[in-house]
């Protein structure tokens, strides 16, 4: 019996469905699955072409059906990567509703167990010509040897055996502190946010979806939650790091603008405008990218990456004779069962450590927050 196309539903996904049994001798299949498009000519396309590869995986087995497509949207499906390597195989999602390059539009419609070196070889001379080879591993090789492994282990291919280029993908750049108060002079409305980066290690996407409910001024502790979330799973919850409060950056929290009656609710670093930064699927900071580009050209830095900033905090840090295991929970680099449980409380050990730090020379004002809209152009 074939299988049928289920029109959506009111209230549910827009997407056609399609359901039903395939029987090949005295074997069958059941499935309930979305064909992820909202046409109909478009989704009776995708059920012809599925009954097709179902009744060949039932007559020849899993080897002479499973694409690669198939396999990599079972793979994301299942294993949930993070979106440097989902953006690779199925595409980014841009602004205009279209998609970007990716792997499942290059390869899908080819058999897991006819993937070899050569096919790779060719993607990387039409799409990856003079790339680094860091760059070649994390878009290509890398994205489609987890989904061959993924299908192996499946009997839909053997273990993939690629070529990989040798490359060295630590990046460990860092500034002194003479450097760091160029930066600083000349970040404008950022300059609170890059002084929290600076002196507390945090990660961008940490840093702007900070709270003020997890800020406790008088202790000089905050809570950092969801950490290590892409490590754990896009549907995780990820882990809540408690991190020392560094004097300078308590003043500049401090001398953040405050609510309607003085009081301090939602996130704590805005927009020019008062508003939330987006944080988008990569968990970095998209309204930032802009600022940060002008500012680091204005201070003179050529090769400075926000996360270097990291770096730079774990140096300073390093350099003070600060015990490994206490910076490695400060960065969230490692957590111990109590760090973990105790996020909430208050670690003088850690206050103590980060203490040691030399103050940093500020421009003489940190900047006021302005809300509000821009004033039309004449």
């Amino acid at each position: 019996m074939p299988f049928k196309l289920v029109p959506p539903r009111r209230g549910k996904s827009p997407n056609y469905r399609i359901r039903g049994t395939i029987t090949a001798g005295d074997k069958s299949k059941y499935i309930d699955e979305t064909t992820g498009v909202a046409i109909r000519e478009l989704a009776d396309a995708i059920r012809i072409k599925r009954e097709e590869a179902i009744l060949q995986e039932l007559v020849f087995g899993a080897r002479a059906s499973r694409t690669f497509a198939e396999a990599a949207v079972t793979y994301i499906e299942t294993k949930k990567p993070g979106s440097r390597q989902r953006d690779a195989l199925i595409g980014y999602q841009r602004r205009d509703g279209t998609v970007g390059l990716n792997l499942v539009d290059e390869i899908g419609g080819i058999l897991c167990s006819m993937i070899d070196q050569n096919t790779l070889d060719e993607i990387a001379r039409r799409r990856f010509a003079g790339v680094k080879p860091g760059t070649l591993v994390r878009s290509l090789i890398g994205p489609v040897t987890a989904v061959l492994n993924f299908a192996a282990k499946r009997k839909w291919c053997d273990r993939p055996q690629f070529e990989r280029p040798e490359f060295d993908d630590e990046r460990e750049v860092w500034i002194e502190p003479d450097a760091a108060a160029r930066l600083l002079a000349a970040a404008y409305h950022l300059r609170p946010l890059l002084l929290f980066l600076l002196l507390t290690g945090a990660r961008l996407s940490e840093a702007l979806r900070l709270e003020w409910e997890d800020v406790d001024l008088s202790e000089r502790w905050m809570v950092l939650r969801r950490t290590k979330q892409k490590k754990k799973g896009a549907d995780q919850p990820g882990e809540s790091r408690g991190v020392p409060i560094y004097p300078q950056v308590l003043i500049a929290l401090v001398n953040l603008p405050t609510g309607a009656n003085g009081t301090r609710r939602g996130r704590v670093f805005l927009t020019p405008r008062g508003r939330p930064y987006a944080i988008p699927r990569h968990q970095g900071g998209g309204q930032v990218k802009t600022a940060w580009g002008n500012l680091r050209r204005r201070a003179g830095f050529t090769d400075l990456r926000v996360h270097d900033l990291r770096h730079t905090f774990a140096t300073w840090l390093r350099r003070t004779g600060c015990d490994e295991r206490l910076q490695d929970e400060i960065m969230g680099h490692r957590s111990t069962k109590m760090g973990r449980r105790y996020a909430l409380v208050v670690r003088p050990e850690l206050i103590e450590a980060i203490d040691k730090i030399p103050p940093l020379t500020l421009p003489d004002e940190m900047p006021v927050r302005r809300v509000g809209r821009r004033r039309a152009s004449a």
